[in-house]
């Protein structure tokens, strides 16, 4: 590595520019939907109802719309998330108490982002129905509710998708990078030639692994403690765990992502292979199975059992419950226990497919 500067550069500094990339680019915060209003009615009673959309920061108002060719247009081309309807005579049948309805045009396009959106319409009018009704002084609405539900969350109370993508984007680059550049390591010895040589030498193959995956491990620790002190200094994401406990699951679970690397490098023969076969098989599991996108729990039975059999489900556990939810050694035990195993297993496989080839 030390003769090689372009490779050490790469394996020092690549995590850290990508988790700003990922930490500033990758959110699920729903926020500032344009919106546009089609008020047929333009009364008071119905600037009042909109009023509520215009002062929330979930919604940002653009100019009104004429007619319904305009919302098709401006829905069509993404100038609008969501559009609202307000009928005739809406102010006059809420003095007369009726149930006026009002429509709302939502892009679909994207699912997650409309479910989201239609969440915080009904939010809204719910709390203008409610304000309507402590207005309202006549008996049959002051009886009201007997009680009110407030909601608040648990560990992340200001709902930011960072406090969760910062942990999740640390465990996806700890294991892309690590695995990638531990199989890089073995396989230019291959594809030089002088893997031959250390064949003949009186070097074990256990000495000759571990002496691949060590400096490697060094590396992507260093890389861990840079990315923390990003997320801390930069991002704002506190630890509330423990350090030490993350620190720990962060040492195995490196240990584990470049025993991974040894694995790969066992079946494949270049560089490039080696790079391809790393990237696939190390961020496929990340992102898909570890929970990073989905809960396990919500996975299929047969998803479930190939995210436990990647490093990246135990320690998205361990660092999103060292960031938010602030747990410690005694609640990750479990998952140190199985990046042990993995660290084993993979550790067994490459010695078993490096002794297969030098027979």
């Amino acid at each position: 590595m030390r003769r090689d500067p372009v490779r050490l550069a790469f394996a020092l500094l690549g995590p850290l520019l990508l988790m700003i990339v990922f930490g500033y680019g990758i959110s699920f915060d729903v926020e500032s939907l344009s919106y546009a209003v089609l008020d047929h009615d333009r009364t008071p009673e119905s600037r009042a109802y909109l009023e509520n959309f215009a002062g929330s920061r979930y919604f940002k108002e653009q100019p009104p719309l004429l007619d319904y060719t305009a919302l098709e247009r401006r829905l069509n081309s993404g100038n609008l998330k969501l559009a609202i309807e307000i009928p005739p005579r809406f102010g006059m049948d809420l003095k007369r108490g009726r149930a006026p309805e009002v429509g709302v045009w939502i892009d679909g396009a994207n699912p997650f982002r409309a479910e989201v959106s239609r969440g915080y319409v009904e939010g809204v009018h719910q709390a203008y129905l409610e304000e309507l009704a402590r207005q309202d002084p006549t008996p049959a609405s002051a009886g009201g509710s007997p009680a009110t539900i407030e909601v608040r969350f648990r560990y992340n109370q200001n709902f930011k998708s960072t406090y969760a993508m910062v942990p999740g984007t640390i465990m996806m680059l700890l294991a892309f990078f690590p695995a990638m550049m531990t199989a890089l390591a073995v396989v230019r010895e291959k594809e030089l030639g002088s893997i031959t040589n250390l064949y003949v030498t009186p070097l074990t193959r256990t000495e000759f692994l571990l002496g691949k995956q060590l400096p490697y491990v060094v590396i992507a620790f260093i890389n861990f403690l840079c990315m923390v002190a990003l997320a801390i200094l930069l991002f704002r994401v506190p630890i509330k765990g423990s350090y030490g406990a993350l620190a720990l699951g962060a040492l195995l679970y490196v240990a584990g992502t470049t025993a991974f690397g040894l694995f790969i490098s066992t079946f494949v023969r270049t560089q490039i292979a080696a790079i391809f076969a790393s990237a696939i098989l190390t961020t496929v599991p990340a992102i898909q199975f570890s929970g990073l996108l989905v809960p396990v729990s919500s996975l299929s039975p047969d998803a479930q059992a190939i995210g436990a059999t990647f490093p990246s489900t135990y320690f998205h556990h361990v660092s999103v419950g060292a960031f938010t939810k602030g747990l410690g050694f005694a609640e990750l035990r479990t998952d140190y226990a199985a990046l042990g195993v993995l660290i084993a297993l993979f550790l067994l496989l490459a010695l078993a497919l490096l002794r297969k080839q030098e027979s």
